[in-house]
């Protein structure tokens, strides 16, 4: 519809959203230091030592040698240096992350094979920034694929802890957890940075980027404010044929972030900060092709839409955490609020212009999209943590509460002749709104006891309850006559757990065993009563154990380390989202509900490698085995014992090496990294999968460094791979006389990208 395009559109879809805020940041164990100063001042100091890498992927600081868990530590500043700004540029370079991205801002991470495909309600992975949790648990507001986007120039670092961590992180964490860890305010000393940048995609279009930040301590060694600020732009580099349109899919991402952090009085700091982002872009990064073959269906990177696919996706958060000590206590609180409000717009017309012209009689119709989720969410958290014994005990507890409320909303507007884009006088095909909320206590205690100096014993338990309430009104409409309403009101209850060993044999070297499990909360079904048979008013909470025995060192001197783990993970009562078939005449809109069914598990190994031979120079590898599939039957969606967990590759690694040194008065770099994805199923058996072929992406950058000024090149993906991360199908009949080819979008990582940034540190 060459006309139609939306920019203020209330509501999505359930049935058609795929939302999320994209360019979640990971990258391969680059184990940098990060402190605030070095950053700033664009010093690339990596170090090879597990006992100088400090993480708090356990909520405080620890050597990552002495956190008996697998965590990828990952630099911000290797991140900019490379260009990285969204997660398809790296996530292979984290051992056991996959992704399914449709497009950007709609990406849904994976960790260690836990999760279901492009279709999963709830999320595996948990998100933070800091200590403030982000997106939504509620089934009903496409939690699974809201994943912060975080511009890299205002982080530290990122953590990415994989394996269940229900006792500390709560329900859905089962895959694991990514934790954005942002720069704070400096009370020391005034800094600041800009950064402009411009780049160019092959066969797409430019790019740019603005970037600044500012420190300012208010009160020497008491008050520091830090305010930061970008606006990015992203090429685009899909064509419609359709309307002639060019990079359809060019995308802009701004935002800001404003910290305090202030040392109230010995003992006690309180930090504060609040963040705005924005995502905004009018195309989705597919083409069409035909399918199971992958054949173009038309031209390379070019995919004909009736109506412009808007998208956009505005994030707001803030938290403030005080900390401090009360008695032989150390205690934490951590107030957090966050709203989000996703907009898009799909074109529905492969998939239904069939179905309209046996409804109207008229040939050549189109159907849309509108819709919108909004999120209003709070979060409060306590800890306190204490030792006993002399020490050999070291104990947590805490109290955890989060309330959300969403309303998903989506509009199918009149259908339209496709080729005039003009609108037909009949009424809305579709109208309605879910109104859902989620509500959930917690009480959580994890310890630690030294059975001796090199052993120590590790446990925790978290015991978990959530009310839900779920409000569904579907108007009468053309494709759904009979109006629906529906209430639900569930609530549920869950226990979760943590055993483990870890042995220092030395202090450079330790193993550890663990056992943990892991859940995501159920929920109301949204199935109305008499839609299917033998259809439940709620689903039940899904189950997950995790066994690991892992290994960390760091030898030569500390010129090199290894970190590596073998895993089994058995998933119960799987939750899934299905659709019931739509029942003519009464509707010809399916039902999106929620559901248990199958079994499934996930084994595998994984290892990441740092070596320094000399001071100048660093070499990464990591590598990653991923055997997921169900071990039973999950007929709600299609699966059979022994399908393959979509979008997961079964093997995944990358190669790094950086090369410092100096070149007259500048110091100077150049790095390069090549990753591979291996091959992976689209879907289940029963829903046409098709095998994803492996891809390799090679990315290489270098700089100069001339006191506070600096100048980097890069290039990202430089041999042009055409990666394949989602395929959807498009119309359910064959679009040629090849009874087995049919219409589907695959979604492509961008094409070769050359940029560069300048940046003024002080």
């Amino acid at each position: 519809m060459k006309h139609l395009k939306h920019r203020h559109a209330p509501l999505f879809d359930q049935a058609t959203a795929r939302t999320a805020t994209a360019m979640a940041a990971s990258l391969l164990c680059s184990m940098m230091s990060n402190a605030h100063a070095q950053a700033e001042a664009g010093q690339n100091t990596e170090s090879a030592s597990l006992t100088t890498i400090t993480v708090t992927a356990n909520k405080r600081e620890q050597a990552a040698i002495d956190v008996p868990a697998s965590v990828t530590a990952i630099s911000a500043e290797r991140l900019a240096l490379g260009g990285a700004t969204r997660l398809e540029d790296y996530a292979a370079q984290v051992p056991g992350m996959a992704l399914t991205a449709q497009t950007r801002g709609q990406t849904v991470v994976t960790l260690r094979g836990i999760g279901t495909g492009s279709n999963q309600a709830m999320p595996t992975t948990a998100q933070y920034i800091d200590d403030a949790p982000i997106g939504s648990i509620n089934a009903f507001a496409a939690g699974s694929k809201v994943t912060p986007d975080l511009d890299p120039y205002d982080l530290r670092r990122v953590e990415v802890l994989k394996g269940p961590q229900g006792t500390s992180y709560g329900a859905g964490a089962v895959g694991g957890v990514v934790r954005y860890v942002t720069i704070p305010a400096n009370t020391k000393r005034f800094s600041g940075a800009v950064s402009v940048g411009a780049n160019q995609v092959s066969d797409g279009g430019h790019g740019s980027s603005v970037r600044a930040a500012l420190n300012i301590p208010l009160l020497a060694d008491t008050l520091g404010l830090r305010v930061s600020a970008f606006d990015r732009t992203e090429a685009g580099y899909i064509d419609n044929p359709f309307n002639g349109k060019t990079d359809v899919n060019k995308a802009r991402i701004k935002g800001g972030r404003i910290a305090l952090d202030w040392q109230v009085a010995d003992g006690w700091s309180l930090r504060a900060w609040a963040l705005t982002q924005q995502f905004s872009a009018d195309g989705m990064g597919m083409e069409d092709v035909l399918a199971p073959s992958l054949a173009l269906y038309g031209k390379p990177l070019q995919r004909a839409t009736y109506v412009d696919e808007v998208q956009d996706i505005r994030l707001n958060v803030s938290n403030v955490a005080l900390r401090g000590r009360i008695g032989n206590f150390d205690v934490v609180s951590s107030s957090t609020y966050q709203t989000s409000d996703l907009m898009r717009v799909n074109d529905n017309t492969p998939g239904t212009t069939r179905t309209l012209q046996l409804l109207t009689g008229l040939p050549g119709l189109g159907a849309y999209t509108v819709g919108n989720i909004d999120t209003r969410r709070v979060t409060q958290e306590f800890r306190a943590r204490s030792t006993a014994f002399g020490e050999r005990l070291e104990y947590e507890l805490g109290l955890f509460y989060t309330k959300e409320d969403n309303l998903l909303d989506s509009q199918l507007p009149p259908p339209f002749r496709y080729a005039s884009g003009a609108v037909l006088p009949l009424p809305k095909l579709g109208d309605g709104s879910i109104a859902s909320s989620y509500r959930e206590y917690s009480l959580f205690g994890n310890l630690s006891y030294a059975l001796t100096p090199q052993v120590s014993l590790l446990a925790g338990l978290r015991r978990a309850n959530d009310d839900q309430h779920f409000d569904l009104d579907y108007k009468a409409s053309a494709l759904s006559p009979a109006p629906v309403k529906l209430l639900q009101d569930v609530s549920h209850g869950k226990t979760t757990y943590m055993g483990g060993v870890n042995y220092k044999i030395h202090a450079d070297t330790a193993v550890y065993a663990r056992v943990a499990t892991g859940y995501r909360p159920g929920g109301p079904s949204a199935l109305p009563p008499g839609v299917l048979a033998n259809g439940k008013i709620s689903f039940d909470p899904d189950d997950l154990t995790s066994y690991e025995l892992g290994f960390k060192s760091a030898f030569l001197g500390n010129k090199a380390s290894i970190e590596a783990a073998l895993f089994h993970t058995n998933w119960k009562n799987m939750q899934l989202m299905a659709s019931a078939p739509a029942k003519p005449p009464q509707t010809y809109i399916p039902f999106n509900y929620g559901t248990n069914g199958g079994t499934a598990r996930s084994s595998g190994a994984e290892a990441t490698l740092l070596l320094s031979p000399l001071d100048n120079v660093t070499i990464r590898a990591s590598g990653a085995y991923t055997d997921t599939r169900l071990t039973s039957a999950a007929p709600a969606v299609g699966g059979l014992d022994g399908d393959a967990m979509p979008y997961v590759p079964k093997w995944g690694g990358s190669l790094s090496a950086d090369y410092r040194y100096t070149l007259g008065a500048a110091k100077a770099y150049v790095g390069g990294t090549v990753s591979r994805v291996g091959e992976r199923m689209s879907d289940y058996s029963k829903n046409m999968p098709v095998m994803l072929p492996g891809y390799t992406t090679l990315m290489l950058n270098a700089g100069l460094n001339w006191s506070k000024v600096r100048v980097n090149v890069y290039a990202k993906n430089l041999t042009n791979a055409r990666g394949v991360n989602f395929l959807g199908q498009s119309n359910a009949t064959p679009v040629t006389s090849n009874p087995a080819a049919y219409l589907y979008t695959a979604a492509i990582i961008q094409p070769r990208t050359i940029g560069i940034d300048l940046s003024y540190l002080f």
